[in-house]
């Protein structure tokens, strides 16, 4: 995407052209990162990546029930809350089986529904949830509309999903995946040039861009960094290259090649100025730690280890033994220094990360009231 031609397409919307400025970026390398300033109604908020869930929402598939299972152990051996669903090409015998094997030690904190959904990307076609600061209820969620594109129960899970937890569900008009954002939970956001590009935000499509100022406020972000991502992870979600561990705290993947800078590096070079240039606009400075990653392989998707899920007492880091000892090793301290005193426990998403995601993929942590 042509950074200038997302600026001019922006300044035909609602927003002040004061308010758009680009951020520092790597001339001639890798796309310019932008920093779009919003208004946010009511105080609102989306809700940042290391807040602390009371209940976890999983979905049942046969497609990884190893990393699953471990994850939803790690949930309960938390004190957290679980919430299962079966993903619709999952054995019902086995979905019983497996909420069975959870529900016998967890003294009534697992809680297992009966609808299927078709995905087990909870994250993404999950309720976008938000907190109104000072706003009676404080809770409120967002359902992003995907019409057309054949997940019938995806589509219609965040509607009983806020049914069943008597949450204000208002409708998105947008096509969003919950994962193509990251937030630090005070109106600081991030989201990559090239999932716009998936969502048409193109040259064909200068009407989508002029609203996209209106949509980050509806979503509580006043200060969005659009930034470049890998060029082979193909959802273009940044919560594969980054995550807010803390208020003032942000951990980014760093590519380690021996044969010296790749464009993915500097694209993730870029990211961090774009990042860092968002936060200085809303007069806040962030600490920002790298996590070892390796450069991607044809064939492969690239491998995070920042796409994790935080809990009361611990963060669930991904792994990949395939990867080795040493970079697992080096990839866990960075994390580990990342979250502070939180211990990090590593579950092996070898599985998940060959279908396009990891934990934070597909966990949601759900903040009911």
């Amino acid at each position: 995407m042509n950074p200038s031609l997302l600026l001019t397409t922006l300044l035909g919307g609602t927003l002040d052209p004061s308010l758009l400025r680009p951020a520092d970026a790597i001339p001639g390398q890798v796309p310019d990162a932008v920093v779009v300033l919003s208004e946010a109604p009511d105080d609102r908020r989306l809700r940042g990546d290391f807040e602390i869930p009371g209940r976890v929402l999983l979905v049942f598939t046969a497609d990884w029930p190893r990393a699953t299972a471990r994850i939803a152990e790690q949930v309960l051996d938390s004190g957290a809350g679980l919430a299962l669903v079966a993903d619709a090409g999952s054995s019902p015998a086995a979905y019983a089986r497996f909420v069975n094997e959870l529900t016998q030690p967890s003294r009534g904190r697992v809680e297992a529904h009966t609808d299927r959904v078709d995905t087990p990307w909870v994250r993404d076609w999950g309720p976008l949830q938000l907190h109104r600061e000072g706003r009676s209820p404080a809770a409120l969620w967002l359902d992003a509309q995907h019409p057309g594109d054949g997940r019938e129960h995806d589509d219609a899970a965040p509607r009983w999903i806020a049914d069943h937890h008597g949450v204000d569900l208002l409708a998105l008009p947008w096509a969003l995946d919950g994962g193509a954002f990251i937030s630090d939970g005070a109106g600081l956001c991030v989201l990559s040039f090239e999932y716009l590009e998936l969502r048409g935000i193109t040259k064909g499509d200068p009407v989508g861009a002029a609203v996209l100022g209106q949509l980050l406020g509806g979503l509580g972000c006043r200060a969005t960094a659009l930034i470049p991502t890998l060029l082979d992870e193909h959802t273009k979600h940044v919560d594969m290259i980054a995550q807010f561990v803390g208020p003032n705290r942000l951990m980014i993947a760093s590519i380690e090649d021996p044969h010296g800078p790749s464009e993915d590096a500097l694209r993730l070079a870029a990211a961090e100025l774009g990042i860092r240039q968002a936060a200085r606009a809303l007069g806040r400075s962030l600490e920002i730690i790298p996590v070892p990653t390796p450069p991607s392989t044809p064939g492969h998707n690239p491998r995070t280890h920042v796409n994790g899920l935080r809990l009361a007492d611990r963060y669930l880091m991904p792994g990949y033994p395939e990867l080795g000892q040493d970079l697992e090793d080096r990839a866990r301290a960075a994390v580990q220094l990342a979250v502070a005193e939180v211990p990090v426990v590593v579950v092996d998403a070898s599985e998940m990360i060959a279908a396009g995601g990891a934990i934070h993929c597909a966990a949601l942590g759900l903040f009911v009231p």
